[in-house]
């Protein structure tokens, strides 16, 4: 293998890890403006976690975690299939664990967020631009499109991912040309941060979740 592959890994291995929480640091050109007090609160219902795909594709740094995720999935693909006996096959065995190892590892840093206590964000653009860039453009695109249609009726964004999931693993294994054993691959590392929650017990968030002030029922204040 030549030595511009060990530069696509190394590229890919960091656009993958780095921490989606670094992209809100650093220092400002222009002067704050001032903020606008809202006399009217925004309230919540608090047993509503569905996801707003609007409000949430609006937002440039998910864009930004998307097309960072789809470079270094494509990446990795590409130095994976060098080190396979067959350049032209999908890569198996050992080659496709790594590769799954550097995918799952890249969700976790996206994942984890240490502000003052531990907290498990959902990096749902990161895994969907994933989804793109080694399934491919229609496998990935008709997983990410139909796991937003069906967002609205979704009670949270672990639901989310275990749509895209489900249905990224479906058209891998239908799909005459894609490759099923990457498939699986693919599903298991989107499914990794609801795996992840349910065993640390701790309610995986979106970022839309910080943007509400949530109300009870009764309509008293937490």
């Amino acid at each position: 293998m030549s030595v511009t592959y060990y530069v696509y890994l190394a590229l890919a291995i960091a656009l993958l890890c780095f921490p989606r929480g670094w992209l809100r640091f650093g220092v400002r050109v222009t002067p704050k403006p001032p903020r606008k007090v809202n006399q009217h609160k925004v309230e919540r219902d608090p047993y509503d976690r569905s996801p707003k795909p609007l409000q949430e594709m609006a937002k440039s740094r998910n864009w930004v975690d998307f097309f960072r995720a789809a470079a270094g999935g494509y990446a990795v693909m590409l130095v994976a299939q060098q080190w396979t006996n067959d350049p032209d096959a999908a890569p198996t065995g050992w080659v496709l664990a790594a590769a799954g190892a550097t995918w799952g590892v890249g969700a976790i840093v996206q994942m984890v967020r240490l502000e003052g206590r531990l907290g498990l964000f959902a990096p749902v653009f990161f895994l969907q631009g994933l989804g793109v860039g080694v399934m491919g453009s229609v496998i990935g695109f008709i997983a990410m499109l139909g796991a937003w249609a069906l967002s609205p009726v979704l009670p949270g964004v672990g639901a989310l991912l275990f749509v895209q999931g489900a249905i990224t693993l479906c058209l891998a294994l239908m799909i005459n040309d894609a490759q099923p054993v990457t498939g699986m691959v693919v599903a298991g590392v989107i499914w990794l941060p609801v795996l992840v929650s349910v065993l640390l017990k701790k309610r995986l968030t979106g970022s839309f979740d910080k943007k509400f002030k949530v109300v009870p029922r009764d309509g008293r204040d937490d």
